[in-house]
């Protein structure tokens, strides 16, 4: 019996996540793609804005799509989104609260943080954002993050000339 149940949760505790190495590598619509198609993510539209959104295991419905981690590329200008619920897979599962450091989100800002280095707060649509330059990357710009409304979300700010 224990070995059923641990079957059955294998699968959901070994998916493929985005990590500080996807997020450094993104610099084009095509490295964009290859990132989120290559960590499980499925295509859910490209608005009249230019914005080309991926999320992960998709439910649709009356509504509209419904995810927990959704990425987002900007056709027109080269700019990135990720959002990242923060709660565990296993917190998901139960509904509760509990540990989420080892979250897609905060095992990409830990790296953030020691890797690159801090250049602004950058404000965006009225949400601060930290942002750090990191001499990795291989976009032009800097990355910033911020937890809001309960998601983590890491932004690329193209550099402006």
């Amino acid at each position: 019996m224990k070995r059923l149940l641990l079957l059955l949760f294998i699968p959901i505790l070994s998916f493929s996540q985005i990590s500080y190495n996807d997020v450094m590598s993104t610099n084009s619509v095509d490295g964009f793609k290859k990132v989120v198609i290559e960590n499980g993510y499925e295509f859910d539209s490209l608005d009249d804005d230019g914005w080309l959104t991926y999320g992960f295991n998709i439910v649709k419905d009356s509504t509209g799509s419904k995810s927990s981690q959704w990425s987002s590329y900007n056709t027109k200008d080269d700019r990135f989104t990720l959002s990242f619920g923060r709660r565990t897979l296993l917190g998901n599962f139960l509904g509760t609260d509990d540990d989420n450091s080892e979250n897609p989100y905060d095992l990409i800002v830990k790296d953030i943080k020691e890797k690159c280095k801090y250049y602004k707060i950058i404000s965006y649509e009225g949400i601060d954002y930290v942002s750090y330059g990191c001499s990795e990357s291989t976009y032009k710009g800097k990355i910033g993050f911020v937890v809001s409304e309960g998601s983590g979300l890491i932004r690329h700010f193209p550099t402006t000339e």
